[in-house]
This record gives structure tokens, sequence and C-alpha cells, in this order.
């Protein structure tokens, strides 16, 4: 599923008109009936509803014609709010002009003033409840700045009202490339966007705004305008994106990833799956890297060792069963210097390695980390203290990707991206996709930017967003089973391409996997504890049953 700026969104409706011979009436009618149709499901039967319709002068008002024509003829009581000046003739986008008519002449276009602030005000209680259902065609994707006049009115008052609301293509007042909001913006329930979702749709505060997301198809194949239209995969979401954004029960078209994704052969043993070595780990720090080891066997990886601080080592084998640790030597209750030869050695059979969890930021342990990164020529998973490292000496990342093959994954939360970047967590998150983007050439590696709506980005700029997971995961250790996670993909990808020639899965589809890997477990984990509570262990538990729901049919 590709998601488009509002200028590729444009241009691709002028060639489905102009190329593809849709006439803008035809869309207009479907994008309408679209609408309709979401009602339908999410809603039930309309018939007798009060729905509320405001409509805007330009196309997105359009639509909202339409809407209000076909409500009518099922039998909805519809109230058109839109001001008298904008229904004027010449006003109005020619094909919205079009379906006002037909409206008049159905005897369906009765209007109703919409209230201001003042009245409001005064009559709060009769006007948030004297509906059921209220629609948002106010405003379409081409609007960057805050609403004015009546349109700043009928903002308000479909903010004020206590039913739900649904947005036609993006809520009013939302941008639909930054998801920023210039001045109050409508809160929907839910969007019905058309063809290909928007970028804003994904990125705060606009995601807050959109509610349940609802993709259509408005009657053209619109891959057929793609490469013409110059719509780039900017981001290329890990599964289809389906209504509510749910997991989807399989990829039946991956993006990359199709390798990983086979049932596993009869023949096969623990050799096939990758060994995975996680570097992590401190005397009093011994919780992240259990939960590391465990979310990387869960996750299918033939064998799992954790390497870390001698004092550590007893107390962090206490909490695992299946997977060995490795001790090394020590300063300060950290992984030290002198423990280099121990790691070399082991990284010879390791098909890759996750560092970071738990290590502290021990000057020797730094110094260690900076070490591996130049010399250890493995697909390496860095996280939390990992991370940290890597800011204190940002060139290593570049000399790494100069000398060695293998990639390198950062997995940064808002906070951790703002120390790589040496920038402001406000700065992260009001350009999620440039800082994911910014992370990923200035340090060679796949980013992987944490938060709502996971950003994956390549050091070409290609980026991905996950569309899976929920508030419930927003608790300590999610980062470190996300890293067991992507360790133990990356670990298959090695062992498989090693094994052949033919098999071989970019880093970026690795890694955008493993996060949406991650969010299936934590919907599912989700649907049968509930999100409070929810804990990283819960996760780490349903990823089996996760990966299954993944797996491709031979």
């Amino acid at each position: 599923m590709k998601v488009v700026t509002a200028q590729q969104i444009r241009e691709l409706d002028r060639k489905a008109m102009e190329e593809g011979g849709i006439p803008g009436v035809v869309l207009m009618e479907n994008a309408g009936r679209a609408v309709v149709d979401s009602l339908q499901r999410d809603y039930g039967p309309l018939i007798g509803k009060r729905i509320a319709v405001f409509c805007g002068g330009g196309n997105n008002g359009g639509d909202g014609f339409v809407i209000l024509r076909l409500l009518a003829l099922a039998g909805v009581v519809t109230t058109l709010f839109c001001a008298e000046e904008t229904l004027q003739s010449g006003r109005l986008k020619p094909d919205a002009a079009v379906f006002l008519e037909v409206a008049r002449r159905f005897g369906i276009c009765s209007r109703a003033e919409i209230p201001d602030a003042g009245q409001l005000q005064a009559n709060s209680h009769s006007w948030s409840h004297r509906f059921d259902i209220a629609i948002d065609a106010l405003l379409g994707t081409g609007v960057k700045d805050a609403p004015r006049g009546w349109i700043a009115d009928a903002v308000r008052a479909i903010n004020a009202l206590k039913c739900p609301v649904v947005s036609v293509d993006i809520p009013s007042g939302i941008d639909a490339d930054t998801g920023t909001a210039a001045g109050e913006a409508v809160r929907a329930s839910t969007t019905v966007t058309f063809a290909y979702p928007k970028l804003g749709l994904f990125l705060y505060p606009g995601y807050e705004h959109a509610g349940r997301l609802h993709i259509s198809d408005i009657g053209f194949d619109w891959r057929t305008l793609e490469l013409e239209a110059g719509v780039e995969a900017l981001g290329c979401g890990p599964g289809p994106l389906t209504a509510g954004l749910t997991a989807s029960p399989s990829l039946r078209e991956p993006i990359g990833w199709e390798n990983l994704l086979h049932k596993r052969r009869p023949e096969s043993n623990k050799g096939d799956y990758g060994h995975v070595g996680i570097l992590a780990g401190s005397r009093g720090m011994v919780g992240a890297p259990a939960l590391v080891a465990r979310a990387a066997q869960r996750t299918g990886a033939g064998l799992v060792t954790v390497l870390t601080a001698a004092s550590a080592q007893p107390i962090i084998a206490g909490k695992l069963d299946e997977q060995m640790t490795l001790p090394l030597a020590e300063c300060d209750g950290s992984i030290s210097e002198s423990a280099w030869e121990a790691i070399a050695a082991f990284a010879g059979k390791a098909a890759a390695f996750c560092i970071g969890p738990g290590l502290t930021t021990n000057s020797e342990t730094v110094r260690l980390v900076h070490r591996i990164l130049r010399e250890i020529d493995v697909p390496i998973i860095l996280d939390a203290d990992g991370l940290n490292a890597l800011a204190l000496e940002p060139t290593v990342a570049q000399d790494r990707s100069k000398s060695l093959g293998s990639p390198l994954i950062i997995t940064p939360h808002p906070g951790e991206a703002a120390r790589l970047l040496g920038t402001s967590v406000a700065q992260i998150q009001s350009d999620r996709v440039g800082s994911v983007r910014e992370l990923a050439r200035r340090y060679a590696a796949v980013a992987v930017l944490k938060g709502r709506y996971t950003l994956i980005a390549d050091p070409d700029g290609m980026v991905c967003i996950n569309t899976t997971g929920n508030p419930g995961m927003a608790t300590g250790g999610m980062g470190d089973a996300l890293t067991g996670i992507i360790g133990a993909l990356m670990a298959q990808e090695t062992a498989l391409s090693g094994k052949h020639a033919d098999c071989h899965t970019a880093p970026l589809f690795t890694a955008a996997l493993g996060v949406h890997l991650h969010g299936i477990a934590g919907d599912m984990a989700a649907a049968t504890r509930g999100e409070a509570g929810l804990t990283a262990g819960d996760v780490i538990d349903h990823l089996p049953a996760a990966f299954s729901r993944l797996i491709l049919e031979d």
C-alpha cells in the first residue's frame, strides 16, 4: 500500500481523468458512494438517522453533495451545512456545482446555518446532541492554512458534536503532507480516504484526528499511473492497510521479505535459522538481555546466546531456558575492552548481533562498541546504550559502511533519535519522515524510528510506515523485544542467503517485517489480555502465532 503526498494524488487524479478517460464527476460520485458504503458498514442501517453533512466549496465539498443525495435516497434525515455565498453560482468548483444542482433537483438541499462561537456556547447541549452522525467534507488535501471564516466556525461546530464524525479523504484542517494543523482541525471518528492514504494521516497530530482509516478504490486502476505520475514508495506499508489499522491475516503481496515467510522445510535443523548473539546487560541490568533473547528465540532463530558481564551472567542464565549465555570480562560491572577477543571469536559463528540493552555507557564499554562496529562484519542491530555509544562517535557508522559489507540497523525512540541527530524530541516528532531519513543517511544504516506508526528508512531515502501495534505497547521492555525480533529475522536472512545465493532480502524490508511482526504480536496480546498492563513478555509469548499469520503458501 503506497502512501502519497497531496501533489502526487493531484497528479494521479489529473492523469486518471486526462489519460484514463474517467470524468471528474465519475470519480466524485464514486468517492461519495464509498463514504456512504463505509457508513453502512460501520453504523448499520441508516434509515431514519439524523446525519449532518458539512460541505466546502471545493471538490471535497462536491463529494459531500454526493453523500447528501445518496443518504437522502436511503431514508436518512439529512441536513446540509454550507455558507450561502458558497452555494451561489460561480463560487463552487465545476464538478461540485454539478452535484449541488443534482441535489437541488432531487429537492434534498435544505440548508441550515452554521452556529458561530457565541451560538455554540449559548446552545451547547442542544447542538452537541442534535445529530447521530456528522460528515466532514469541508476541506481537501490541498489546504495548508488554518481554517478561516465560516469554515472555522464549521470545524468548531463539528468538534462540539457528541456523535461519530466521518471525514472525507482527510480531516479538515490537517495538512495532507505533514499531519500538522495550522489552526483548529476536525477530530474524526473515521476517515475515508481515496486511492491511496495521504502521508499526513500517519504523522502527529494527523493520526490522532483521523480516527479509524478506510481506504477506498474509487473506480480506477491507479497502479497503471504510478510510474508516470512519479508516485514513490514514500510509505510502503508492511502489509495491506485495513480498516481500523488491524493486522492483516496474511501478506499475499510481500514487498521484499517473501524469502523469510515460506514454510520451513521438513529436513530443517537449527543451523538453518541462524545464531543470534546478544551483547547486552551489566551488573543490575539483567532484564533487558533476557527479553531480547526470548524474543529472538520466539521469532525463529536457530540458536541464541547472550554475551554479558561475568557478574550478570548467572542471573541472566537463571531467567533463560532455551538460550545460552557467555560471561565476559568486566569493569565496574560493565563489559570491558578486554572482552574483545572472546567477542571476536564468537562473531565467527554468529549470523546477527544485537547490541545495547542494559550495557551502560561505561567508557570501556563504549570503546568496545565502537571497535565492534568498525571491525566485526556481521549484521548488527543497535539499540539503547549501543545507540548512546554511537551518538558519542557518529563517524563509526560511516567507517563501518565503507569497510564492511554487513548491514547496520539502528532502532531509536524519539529521545535517542534526538541525541543521534543533535536536536530535540520536539523537532524529531515535528518531522518524523525527515528525521528517519536523516538518521539513515547520516549513519549509513537502516533506521527504525519507534513510536505510533513506526517509520523504517534506508540510506537511499525509501521509507516504510508500520500500521500494527497499540497503545498498550507503551511500556518498558517493548524495545528490547523488537531488537530481538529484528535480530532473529536478520540471522535467518543471513543463514538463508548463505545457503542460497538468490535468496536475499534487503535489510530495510527485514527490519520492516520485524516491526510489523512486533505490532501483530502486540495486537494479538491486547486482544486476549487487554491493553492496560500489557507487558513485553505478553507480546513475546504471542510471537509464534503472529509469525504463523504471515507465512505464505508455497
